[in-house]
């Protein structure tokens, strides 16, 4: 089977005489898992996220080197609205996601955006309202809501799209226990319809979620760990991981 995401020699750097931020990563995921990326803060992270979703270089200058094919395409060949329908993201800023008056308003925009059919946008809509409980939250303006509440609908204007890879940066640790509770059955339960989750957090057992977790740092992957079944195991090589690079 062809992984959904092959990323090979990526290397990135804002401009000529500034440092790498991502030194020659290579890793595959393969469609229908979640895979988590872990690594403390400056480590490249949310830059590797920005460039599987296309943000950069397409929306956020820079030099790029190296590929990423996404379904068996170089994401370079593809537009934005193209790559949006592939790839979803929340960024870990959501206040620069969301710029609509209401939140209905924010989860149809995309779909709008496509020309899709009224009653299609419709159903949309009131799928992923349901899915992540937030009728409440419809008529509501983006600006007022709480920084959990930003998430959860930066989220479902992402799923509106339907996107077969759903990248989540630092989204679990914005929430409540009641809503990260929620965010993680709703990432098993798209995980389990088929769907491709990328997970960037710095909780251990946020992280634990993943099928694989990559461990990032300096702008390079140092190491993959599959997930199995010794949660005690995992969680003692993840904080092993985050300690040696704090001293």
């Amino acid at each position: 089977m062809k992984p959904i995401i092959e990323v090979k020699d990526l290397s990135f750097k804002y401009t000529a005489n500034s440092p790498l931020i991502l030194n020659s990563i290579s890793f595959k995921i393969e469609k229908g898992t979640i895979t988590s990326i872990a690594g403390l803060s400056g480590c490249g992270k949310t830059t590797l996220a920005f460039c599987l979703c296309g943000a950069i270089p397409k929306s956020m200058p820079g030099i790029i080197d190296g590929s990423i094919i996404i379904e068996g395409e170089d994401i370079k060949n593809l537009n934005l609205p193209n790559l949006a329908q592939k790839v979803g993201m929340v960024f870990q800023d959501v206040d620069n996601q969301l710029f609509l008056p209401t939140v209905e308003a924010e989860i149809a925009f995309a779909p709008e955006n496509l020309c899709l059919p009224y009653e299609e946008i419709e159903k949309r809509v009131e799928k992923v309202i349901d899915m992540l409980g937030i009728e409440s939250l419809r008529y509501k303006n983006p600006s007022q809501l709480s920084g959990g509440q930003k998430h959860l609908v930066a989220l479902a204007s992402i799923l509106s799209l339907d996107p077969e890879i759903i990248i989540l940066d630092e989204v679990l640790s914005e929430l409540d226990r009641k809503n990260k509770k929620l965010i993680i059955s709703v990432i098993k339960s798209l995980n389990k319809a088929g769907k491709t989750i990328i997970i960037i957090d710095h909780s251990i057992k946020n992280l634990m979620v993943a099928n694989s977790i990559l461990l990032m740092k300096n702008g390079n992957i140092e190491d993959r760990i599959e997930v199995d079944d010794n949660n005690e195991l995992l969680y003692n090589r993840l904080s092993g991981f985050f300690l040696q690079q704090e001293y």
